[in-house]
This record gives C-alpha cells, sequence and structure tokens, in this order.
C-alpha cells in the first residue's frame, strides 16, 4: 500500500503534487479538529463517539414494547433521568437538577378538597425554558390553587411528573388525577420538549426525524395499536359494562396533530393519546404509543 502511494505521489508534478499535498493537509486537519472537539469539547462523547444525534435505543420486541405501555404510569416518580450524568448545563440554580419539583402542594379540608401536587420547574433560563415553565404553572399549578378556593364539591387532585434528558432533548410529563364529586376519575397528561443547546421546543416532527421514522408507517403504526385497543375494550364492555369507546375515525390519531410526546433517556419515543385532556371527558383511559 504504501509503495502504491509513494509511486503515484512520484507521478506527481508541478500543479498536481501541490494539489495533492494540499488536499492531504486539510484532511487531516479536519480529521484532527473533529477529534481535539470530540475529546475536549462535546460532552455526548462517551456516548455518542460519532456525534450522530440523539440516542434512539434499540429495537424492542413486540413484547417488550407490551411492557413498556402497561408500566407507563410507574414512570411517575418526580424526578430525572439522563442519558449522560456527567453533562454540563448553563443551570439557573447549580444547586438543583435540570428539572426539579418548583411546587409541593398538600393541602386538605375534609369537605372540599384533597391536594398533593409535585410539579416541575425546568432549571433554565431562557424565553423558551420560561415560556415551558409558565405553561406548567397555569396548567397545574394555578388549577391546584383554584380547587383550594371552591366550595361546591369534594375534590381529590393529585399531581406527578417525571423528566428525561436525551442528549440535546429535555422532555417534561406531568401527570394529574382529578376526581370532582360523583364524576368519574379524570387523567390529565401534559409533555413539553426542550432543545437544550438551541433553546427552543422540539416538535414531533423532530423527533421523528431524529429516529428516521417516516410519517406513512408511524400513522399506520398508531392506526394499527388504536384498533387493537377499541377491540380489547369491546371485549370488556361486552363482559362487565359501558368502557370508554374510541373514535377510530377520530383526528387526534394523526400524527399532525398529536401534540403529547416525549422521548425518555434511553431513547424511545412515546405518542400519549389522554382522552381525559380534554374537558368533557371524565375517563382515565390513556393510550400510548411507542416507536
Amino acid at each position: 500500500m504504501r509503495r502504491a502511494l509513494r509511486r503515484f505521489v512520484s507521478k506527481l508534478t508541478g500543479k498536481n503534487r501541490v494539489i495533492f499535498f494540499v488536499v492531504m493537509f486539510l484532511i487531516v486537519a479536519v480529521a484532527l479538529s473533529i477529534a481535539i472537539y470530540i475529546q475536549f469539547f462535546y460532552k455526548y462523547a462517551d456516548i455518542d463517539p460519532l456525534m450522530i444525534g440523539i440516542h434512539i435505543g434499540a429495537e424492542k420486541t413486540k413484547e417488550e414494547v407490551e411492557l413498556l405501555q402497561k408500566n407507563f404510569d410507574q414512570l411517575f416518580v418526580n424526578d430525572v433521568f439522563t442519558s449522560n450524568k456527567d453533562a454540563k448545563y448553563d443551570l439557573k440554580d447549580i444547586s438543583k437538577e435540570i428539572v426539579f419539583t418548583g411546587y409541593n402542594l398538600t393541602n386538605e379540608d375534609e369537605s372540599y378538597y384533597s391536594i398533593n401536587a409535585q410539579i416541575p420547574v425546568i432549571n433554565l433560563d431562557t424565553p423558551a425554558a420560561v415560556e415551558i415553565n409558565n405553561k406548567i404553572k397555569v396548567d397545574f399549578h394555578e388549577k391546584a390553587n383554584r380547587y383550594m378556593r371552591q366550595s361546591e364539591e369534594k375534590i381529590i387532585y393529585k399531581v406527578k411528573y417525571v423528566a428525561f434528558v436525551n442528549q440535546d432533548v429535555l422532555s417534561v410529563v406531568v401527570k394529574a388525577s382529578l376526581k370532582e364529586g360523583e364524576h368519574p376519575e379524570r387523567v390529565i397528561i401534559k409533555t413539553y420538549n426542550y432543545n437544550i443547546p438551541e433553546k427552543k421546543a422540539v416538535t414531533l416532527s423532530d423527533l421523528m426525524q431524529l429516529k428516521e421514522m417516516q410519517k406513512e408507517v408511524l400513522q399506520t403504526k398508531i392506526n394499527d395499536e388504536i384498533k387493537i385497543a377499541y377491540n380489547n375494550a369491546r371485549v370488556i364492555a361486552s363482559q362487565y359494562g359501558e368502557v370508554y369507546e374510541r373514535d377510530l375515525n377520530s383526528d387526534v390519531y394523526k400524527v399532525d396533530n398529536i401534540d403529547t410526546y416525549f422521548v425518555t433517556q434511553d431513547g424511545y419515543v412515546y405518542l400519549v393519546f389522554c382522552y381525559g385532556n380534554n374537558d368533557k371527558q371524565y375517563t382515565n383511559v390513556t393510550d400510548i404509543v411507542i416507536f
């Protein structure tokens, strides 16, 4: 190989010889620059040495995905999980995690309310992070305070959260359980996704692109899984009575309309169809699609 290279170089003369050595110099310089950046500056070098972006996770079997779906409610432990514990962030409060419990509301009036709400705050001081924190406050903190001021019917309100950092992407997932008087339990789930270095919100389209998921493939997967949930619910209804019935033709299942999603620290994207998010639906039924 070396002998062949020497013969090739010896045949180059004049301008061609100069161009060859300039090109070789540039290749070496670029390679060296990338190596230095990965070694000293790229905060995900240990888990992403090729700098391919989001850690997308290994392909799971059908049984493993079903287990993740089944254990969805167990995710909410008021904590943050990260793919790289050594990553450094420009935190607003260096004594706290990138996401922490900003509001811990525990109050009870035997006649009117019982509140147990742990509400998260993103520990970053950027306009986009502040906007998300304000949304979380309106969605959950202000509602908790409003329930403590009402005197019409007994309200039980619980809030938990979980957060994930997958390289550049931060996902915060908040779940509330609401029991108003004689109404059935209603579950509300909201998600908030943020790109840390770019300081902006993350769309589902962004996650699909990072996971190399085609829209048509994902739409088929959603349709298939929701249809299975629909059929299972009909079987249960035939045996035990009325249950929540999904509308298979609803636009909520279209990829372009999905607004509740998040990515875990190990790279799995969850699509959340929480029917209690609709103010008119008193239900705790939630469907999860994972890719």
